[in-house]
């Protein structure tokens, strides 16, 4: 799809389209509101968006649509989300709750739909109660390294699986996975960087080297997180981060792009799995290689559900 033209509010893609969405029915970072002037005699009818005082941060489209008095004056904008994304109307006022405009996202902007509203603003009291995850502490030696758990008994319960999952646990559990990503991203980039600066130390890599970057930070497409290096090798690889509070066992999703980049980058890709995240701890194996070839998993060939075998 194309750039999303509102004439005030212009995105270039469906990213920037879903995280500005999330934004906006944020609460605490904006208020919509109607002015019926024709009421009074004076100008046409109109839609403002006034950005509050708590909002943070907010990507580039927003930020150069907002004018004087922190309004964006964009009509056809909120008589969109009004008519595509569930956002109600209650006389003057015009809002959007979390659980009924992320029913309108497509799953694969989801992550996008909550950065927006998650970055967008603080959130109440009973929001982060509900929805934030444990704050950590990022130490290089939080993660600790275990072999790739062997075949379970059928006997097992499969840690993380819960049945019977209402619209609004999945709300909360996609919410809240999104920031343990992130958070899991960061213990293996500080990680590989720990790494690497024993390792030039040791003058077993020159000081000049690049790595690590933690690339889904600006792009979350390219299928890895975090670009590395491999000191017995000499060679870049690229790590994709998949965590989770719970066991070993948990099963996990990969997107068709992640698992065809791992096939096209078969002998540099790694998949940490990091597992039993707690405050500042959580221990990982490594998958290696071509995900689809691997021994050790089995992945469920419409929704990409990849389980320990």
């Amino acid at each position: 799809m194309g750039v999303f033209d509102f004439g005030t509010l212009k995105f270039n893609n469906e990213k920037e389209y879903y995280n500005a969405l999330g934004a906006f029915c944020n609460s605490r970072a904006f208020s919509i509101s109607y002015e019926p002037n024709k009421a009074t005699g004076s100008y046409a009818d109109a839609y403002r968006i006034r950005k509050l005082a708590t909002t943070k941060e907010l990507i580039e489209p927003i930020e150069k649509a907002i004018r004087n008095g922190n309004r964006i004056n964009c009509n056809k904008y909120v008589k969109h989300i009004l008519d595509k994304h569930n956002f109600v109307q209650n006389g003057k006022r015009i809002h959007g709750t979390l659980e009924n405009v992320i029913k309108t996202v497509p799953s694969k902007y989801a992550s996008d739909f909550i950065k927006g509203y998650t970055n967008s603003a603080t959130t109440d009291e009973k929001t982060i109660v509900v929805y934030e995850a444990e704050n950590i502490k990022i130490t290089a030696k939080s993660l600790q390294k275990a072999p790739v758990p062997k075949k379970r008994s059928s006997s097992s319960p499969r840690n993380g699986c819960k049945s019977f999952k209402t619209k609004h646990d999945y709300i909360k559990e996609s919410i809240r996975n999104t920031d343990i990503g992130e958070r899991g991203e960061k213990l293996v980039y500080e990680m590989e960087k720990e790494k690497l600066k024993t390792a030039v130390e040791k003058g077993v890599i020159p000081s000049s080297h690049d790595y690590p970057k933690w690339v889904s930070l600006d792009d979350d497409s390219l299928g890895y997180d975090i670009l590395s290096y491999d000191i017995v090798t000499k060679s870049p690889i690229y790590i994709e981060v998949k965590t989770t509070t719970g066991g070993k066992f948990s099963p996990f999703y990969m997107s068709e792009n992640e698992i065809s980049f791992s096939k096209d980058n078969e002998a540099q890709y790694r998949l940490y799995r990091l597992y039993n995240l707690k405050n500042d701890i959580a221990k990982f194996f490594e998958l290696v290689g071509d995900i689809s070839k691997c021994a050790e998993v089995e992945i469920d060939a419409v929704n990409y559900l990849v389980s320990i075998k």
